[in-house]
């Protein structure tokens, strides 16, 4: 499939948008790729990656195989997906540690936002697509209240762990940051970007690892999403809307701490975590700053979905 420079550096675009989301925990790059309307495609393109395809590139013939694994648009959308990870875990990880209440907020008006836009997708409701939904919330809200692992830094752990969180950025409505949380990985996956900045031999193997976990978890699913995609995509839209909407309670801002342990830089981090209420009167709950930081990722998210669909289609 022949591509145009502008819709690869449109595509390139839509990869920033999903590394963003793929950053911050509560956050789905698969929702971001579905309201920009290239998320069948991209499921389809990773679907036909095959060795025989890839030992393709070598030969002659490079050209078909390259056309087949639809690959300008496979490099420019993950050229934008490994550029916004790099420039954005340093800032994710400063903004989560001292000014978590707006930066929450502002999660949590992406992804109402994405409910509220993949809602629309759903072409037909019936008992079907209302129950999936009701799933979704209780799957996605019990998924919320499991307490999160303590770190390991087992390789082969972390190869599992690259195999869950890729399967889970690629579903809209369950974030890829937010496995590494329950996992216990998510700091250690932040400090590997950083170490890969500097090329610290460190950062290097347990970036392979998890990418290597990755790439396998990526094949093993792609073909099962492309399948329930293509027999019952209403069904699915609407568990992927239950998923967002029940995830909403894990990215509450206002939270009061019950547990805490101490990780491996012997630091004391949060464990156990209860949502409350916000104070009115409380400077040190930042209302008005979330809210600001609510209605500007809920807008943010409105005027990509627009743009997307006022672009050529993918």
């Amino acid at each position: 499939m022949k591509q145009r420079l502008p819709q690869l550096a449109i595509v390139y675009f839509k990869g920033l948008a999903m590394g963003a989301a793929d950053v911050v925990p509560g956050v789905s790059g698969g929702t971001i790729a579905l309201i920009t309307h290239i998320y069948e495609r991209l499921i389809r393109a990773v679907d036909t990656i095959s060795v025989r395809l890839i030992l393709g590139l070598f030969t002659p013939k490079r050209k078909e195989a390259w056309e087949k694994l639809d690959g300008s648009f496979l490099l420019a959308l993950f050229l934008g997906i490994i550029t916004s990870i790099v420039l954005l875990s340093g800032g994710i990880t400063w903004l989560l540690k001292n000014h978590p209440i707006p930066l929450w907020a502002f999660f949590f008006g992406l992804i109402l936002g994405s409910a509220l836009i993949l809602k629309k997708s759903i072409s037909t409701w019936n008992l079907t697509n209302v129950i999936s939904i009701i799933a979704g919330i209780v799957v996605a809200f019990g998924v919320g209240l499991i307490s999160p692992s303590a770190a390991s830094d087992n390789l082969l752990y972390l190869f599992f762990c690259g195999m869950l969180v890729v399967i889970a950025m690629i579903l809209p409505g369950i974030s890829g940051a937010f496995i590494l949380i329950l996992l216990g990985a998510y700091s250690t996956a932040l400090e590997t970007v950083e170490q890969l900045k500097t090329l610290a031999l460190e950062g290097v193997i347990v970036f392979l690892v998890m990418a290597s976990g990755g790439l396998v978890g990526l094949k093993l699913f792609s073909k099962l999403l492309r399948w329930l995609f293509t027999h019952h995509k209403n069904i699915i839209l609407a568990a992927m809307t239950g998923f967002l909407l029940g995830s909403l309670y894990k990215v509450w801002p206002w939270k009061q701490v019950i547990e805490y342990y101490t990780n491996s830089s012997g630091e004391k981090t949060p464990l156990k975590t209860i949502s409350v209420l916000p104070s009115f009167s409380d400077t040190s709950d930042h209302f008005i700053a979330a809210l600001i930081a609510f209605l500007l990722g809920g807008i943010i998210l409105f005027i990509l979905e627009y743009f997307s669909k006022a672009s050529p289609n993918e």
